[in-house]
């Protein structure tokens, strides 16, 4: 049973948590596509939504295991992983990413519109282009957090097309980069907390190639670019559909959070934490939850809520 577990381990399937973005093209495509009703049928479909990204999820991150191995044997804590450390067989690992991409990609076929299968099939190749040489992504600095980041969008893309039909039909562009931007927040975030973790710039090189290049100094002007460059688009789409207009509202409390999440990735407790367990944070955990909640209401809402500013317009107008 325990040489079982190794396996499913290297899956990570508590990393599935992360397709909970794909929810974020769900709310989107009911909030702007008027054919997207809301109603049983709708939910569990996109609920089921969530199983292929899952499985090509999981495959993806049994090839970065199986590729990083040799550079996780200097990392202090990943070289307990199932591949560095000897815990299981690799040809067994290759069968099991098999399976996991087939029976997605079936999932997809037989149950989703064809939309859903092209993103799926962006999902599994930015694993590829991420994790495979001589591309390899992850290994080049600022490349490596565009690159992983852009599953924010692939997502995103999976959620609207979970419920819209056809391809002609798309998600605006200033939120998919918004969305594009968030996830380089995050990632940078980690990238930061990673690099304080290890503690040692040698060692982190040689770990990790973009490290030799990234300095905390870096890491931190790029997490202000992409919270600038999140902030800015997002303002585009509040400002451009109607029904998203209430959302600017939201700000003060999205501000909260990504205070939160740079305090805690800066902090000396973040520094020691695991990059997954950055996220984990209680604080940071609640304000997502405040942001969300805040979110869904005011999109629901009815009351015309901008007009109670008319304090902020100049006077004469």
């Amino acid at each position: 049973m325990s040489g079982v577990l190794e396996y499913v381990k290297i899956a990570r399937p508590e990393h599935w948590l992360k397709n909970v973005f794909i929810v974020f093209g769900h709310a989107v495509a009911w909030t702007l596509v008027p054919s997207v009703a809301l109603d049983g049928a709708t939910a569990a479909l996109a609920v089921f939504s969530l199983a292929p990204a899952c499985l090509i999820a999981s495959a993806n991150y049994i090839l970065n295991e199986i590729l990083d191995a040799p550079f996780d044997r200097l990392h202090p804590t990943k070289r307990l992983r199932g591949v560095p450390a000897g815990k299981v067989k690799v040809p067994v690992l290759w069968g099991l990413m098999a399976v996991l991409v087939a029976a997605g990609f079936a999932l997809s076929v037989v149950f989703f519109p064809p939309g859903y299968t092209l993103a799926l099939g962006l999902l599994l190749a930015s694993g590829l282009v991420y994790n495979v040489p001589p591309l390899r992504l992850k290994d080049r600095a600022f490349a490596d957090v565009i690159a992983e980041s852009f599953n924010n969008p692939i997502r995103l893309w999976l959620g609207w097309y979970a419920l819209v039909p056809g391809l002609s039909v798309v998600p605006p562009l200033s939120i998919v980069l918004a969305w594009w931007a968030f996830g380089g927040l995050l990632m940078t975030g980690k990238r930061y907390s990673e690099f304080r973790f290890i503690g040692d710039p040698e060692v982190s090189g040689a770990y990790r190639k973009s490290f030799r290049t990234y300095t905390e100094s870096r890491l931190l002007l790029a997490m202000i670019t992409y919270a600038g460059l999140f902030c800015f688009c997002a303002g585009v789409a509040i400002a451009a559909y109607p029904r998203l207009n209430n959302l600017v509202l939201v700000f003060p409390v999205l501000l909260a959070a990504v205070l939160a999440y740079f305090h805690h990735a800066m902090s000396e407790v973040g520094a020691r934490l695991e990059p997954e367990q950055l996220l984990q944070n209680k604080w940071i955990i609640l304000s997502t939850l405040g942001t969300a909640g805040l979110t869904v209401w005011l999109l629901t809402t009815s009351l015309p809520l901008l007009k109670w500013l008319h304090f902020l317009r100049p006077l004469g107008y």
